[in-house]
């Protein structure tokens, strides 16, 4: 099955390990996909780099410079930019798996009606490397947008690919500069079938000092994460449903990163949010000596 598959890696002050990105997906069979390098405003060498893998010749490649404008911006522009019906957001610092593009091809034929399809995936840090499987998705949107919520049901960029026709009503929000995939998957899986399947089609790098563990990008989301989910994200009304459940996990998920964190304060504040909504979790013995520790910390 022909299946033609644009590759968009966001790139942001990592020429050091963009080389090594662009390369594992040049290294697939075939013409039929691209790989679109967006350069988000970098101040590293990136603009050298990409200027010397071009030199290479390999017309699959394109590069595109913007000024700094976010990741949401990015992937928007690649949604735009991209030749092929479908997509993949391959972060520069990660790398595609050999045989992933086939992975994908297979996936399609076998599920035509398919919009997002949800590939296996290897977790790496340090001299670790894990290979982790999506779960079974289900043919009732419900079902795999509660999984999705409830974490049970994971999805990584690099490990998925999305049809360009899902994005006809939904993109991803400028204004969040944290978790701003999390609303489009939403909305995906609420109102599109989808695929899953084992085979792992991406290295993911784990850093300490990545964005997902950036504890004031997380907080400036906050709990407003919730709202992003559910209002004016074009969810259908059975959403609503999972929305208080999702409310209680959200508020338990920022207490345990702050924390870690040892942000005593920002633990007080959660907590009794979490006091509010969910009185009964709050009070499990793991909450509350979290909460007790907080009192005092300075």
């Amino acid at each position: 099955m022909s299946m033609g598959l644009s590759v968009v890696i966001p790139a942001y002050n990592y020429a050091h390990c963009l080389v090594t990105a662009v390369r594992s997906v040049l290294s697939e069979p075939g013409d039929d996909f691209e790989v679109l390098v967006i350069n988000d405003g970098s101040s590293d060498n990136t603009d050298e780099v990409m200027t010397a893998l071009l030199a290479e010749g390999d017309a699959r490649l394109r590069y595109i410079s913007q000024p700094n404008q976010g990741l949401s911006a990015v992937r928007n522009r690649g949604i735009k930019e991209g030749l092929f019906e479908w997509l993949v957001f391959l972060d520069a610092d990660d790398e595609m798996c050999p045989g992933a593009l086939e992975a994908y091809r297979r996936c399609a034929s076998e599920h035509p009606r398919a919009r997002l399809l949800i590939g296996g995936h290897y977790s790496c840090k340090g001299d670790r490397k894990t290979a982790i499987a999506p779960i079974e998705v289900s043919a009732s949107h419900r079902d795999n947008l509660a999984n999705y919520l409830e974490k049970k049901l994971s999805i990584s960029n690099g490990a998925c690919a999305m049809h360009k026709s899902l994005f006809a009503n939904v993109g991803y929000d400028p204004n969040l500069r944290h978790t701003e995939d999390v609303p489009v998957f939403s909305h995906i899986l609420a109102n599109f079938d989808v695929a899953s399947f084992a085979t792992p089609v991406a290295a993911i790098n784990k850093h300490d000092d990545s964005m997902r563990h950036d504890v004031d990008a997380a907080l400036k989301v906050g709990p407003a994460l919730e709202a992003h989910i559910f209002d004016d994200n074009g969810l259908p009304e059975w959403a609503q449903s999972l929305r208080k459940a999702y409310r209680t996990r959200r508020l338990l998920s920022l207490l345990k990163i702050c924390d870690r964190a040892d942000r005593a304060r920002e633990v007080r504040g959660l907590y009794l949010q979490l006091l509010r909504t969910a009185p009964v979790e709050a009070l499990k013995p793991r909450y509350l000596r979290r909460f007790v520790r907080s009192l005092f910390a300075s």
